[in-house]
């Protein structure tokens, strides 16, 4: 990877060090392009003409294809979505539940993961079980704690693959063989994965797994995808039901033919071609790198941070201490200070970072357009704040 074209592709890198990408990521020139060059063209030839309707349908399937691509997916499980917790939630309050149905979770679980499954346990009597994971939980005692909170009547797995709050990775294709075991679903919170990790949803044998576009992939807000493996979308029905829901119907009498297989069901009427366009050009700068050499890079970054992390009186990092289990999230706490406070000064010398609670921490985000001279910049600063 040539990383001086990347950052020169990428305008934030010369005006800041961005370490936030966990957050939102900041977009390549050639995305934002790609979305202004789309809505250029609908201005001036029209967002609904024979022409423009044709070019808007092309970009939908440029993006569920790139996608799947991206997820060693077929495109005919990928359902375009406006963000991670627009595809959890298809999943959620689309499958059918009944009392005593339970839901296992975990203890670090962000609200996207959580809430939804609080009112389930309202609306319908579904039990949410929840596991009490440490940040420095190793591979085999998230098994274990996991599986200690699954029985007979446990229907979904529903936890995050990366861990926005410490960047602890859960082991996708062992928490997908217990739940199966037990006749259950792995669905995945996949927002701190898509264009920070290799992705292979066949071959982890997970069942649902839900992304967005504007993290670590780097494309426009508003954006995001779903896979639901093939079998399971007549399991998954539509709760707010658009014209893609059916295939066809009768006013007069009421009929239905329902759309049970094809992920277009889950299709709002109206979404925006701009931004797909804009995640469709964000997927394809990175294949273009590697999301091998991506993952190896960031894991490589956040390496080096730690290190210069445990240089610094009072520091005590919260996240994963490498192996396995470690990501680009690296998170920490400085004895006398304040999450927020350390941010702000942070930012105040030009660092993009950000508070998490769950425990309280900074994050800092260590992505593949980062560079070591920035860590030591970074660690640099920290250091003048701990004194």
């Amino acid at each position: 990877m040539d990383i001086s074209a990347v950052r020169a592709a990428i305008p934030v890198t010369k005006n800041l060090i961005y370490m936030n990408t966990g957050w939102s990521g900041p977009s390549p020139t050639r995305v934002t392009r790609r979305i202004t060059d789309q809505l250029t063209y609908e201005v001036e030839r029209g967002p609904a003409t024979l022409d423009a309707l044709p070019r808007s349908r092309a970009v939908h399937e440029e993006l569920a294809k790139a996608v799947g691509g991206l997820l060693n997916a077929p495109e005919d499980t990928i359902a375009l979505t406006q963000s991670t917790t627009h595809g959890l939630l298809i999943v959620v309050n689309g499958l059918d539940w009944s009392p005593g149905d339970e839901i296992v979770t975990c203890s670090l679980e962000h609200p996207s993961v959580m809430l939804p499954s609080l009112l389930l346990q309202r609306s319908h009597g579904v039990r949410v079980r929840v596991a009490e994971i440490s940040p420095n939980d190793d591979k085999a005692t998230i098994l274990a704690k996991m599986e200690a909170e699954m029985s007979e009547r446990t229907r979904l797995v529903f936890v995050s693959h990366i861990q926005f709050s410490c960047g602890l990775r859960f082991p996708a294709q062992e928490l997908a063989e217990m739940a199966h075991r037990r006749g259950g679903y792995l669905l995945l919170d996949a927002a701190q994965c898509a264009g920070q990790i290799a992705i292979d949803v066949r071959g982890w044998d997970v069942d649902f797994y839900s992304i967005p576009g504007h993290k670590w992939l780097m494309g426009p807000d508003g954006t995001g995808a779903l896979y639901i493996r093939k079998e399971l979308l007549p399991a998954v029905t539509p709760r707010y039901p658009a014209h893609g829901a059916v295939e066809e119907y009768d006013v007069k009498t009421g009929a239905l033919k329902l759309n049970e297989s094809n992920p277009r069901k889950f299709r709002m009427s109206t979404t925006s071609t701009a931004l797909e366009a804009g995640m469709a050009e964000a997927i394809a700068f990175q294949r273009e790198i590697g999301p091998d050499v991506i993952e190896a890079r960031g894991l490589a970054l956040a390496a080096t941070l730690r290190d210069g992390l445990y240089s610094i009186p009072g520091v005590a990092i919260t996240s994963p201490d490498g192996g396995e289990t470690s990501t680009a999230l690296v998170t920490f706490a400085l004895a006398g200070r304040e999450p927020r406070e350390v941010v702000e000064l942070l930012w105040a010398r030009g660092i993009a970072a950000r508070q998490v609670a769950t425990p309280p921490a900074v994050r800092l985000c260590t992505a593949f357009f980062n560079t070591e001279e920035e860590i030591a910049q970074v660690c640099a600063v920290l250091g003048e704040i701990a004194r």
